[in-house]
């Protein structure tokens, strides 16, 4: 299990919600060139960091989610991810 911040956008206002997955079951990790964007044009109306990178994260269909915005660039989720696996086979 691993923890990352998500970021999404009700109505106008954005918000950032901490979630735990199973990082077994995440299918896909690229950068979100979008968020990337938005947040460089000053459209995201929240206090980061302006290096901020965000990824869209793909969860395998068995997760029961489909995809989400994160903080953090494709290279740190899948740096946290192995850390995971290396702590569980560590014991």
């Amino acid at each position: 299990m691993i923890e990352l911040i998500t970021i999404c956008k009700t109505g106008r206002q954005w918000h950032l919600n901490k979630i735990i997955v199973n990082s077994q079951h995440i299918a896909v990790v690229v950068e979100s060139r979008e968020y990337n964007n938005l947040l460089k044009e000053g459209k995201i109306d929240l206090p980061l960091d302006p290096n901020v990178q965000f990824s869209k994260i793909s969860m395998a269909a068995i997760s029961g989610f489909d995809k989400f915005i994160a903080i953090g660039s494709p290279s740190v989720i899948m740096e946290k991810m192995n850390r995971n696996s290396k702590q569980l086979l560590k014991g």
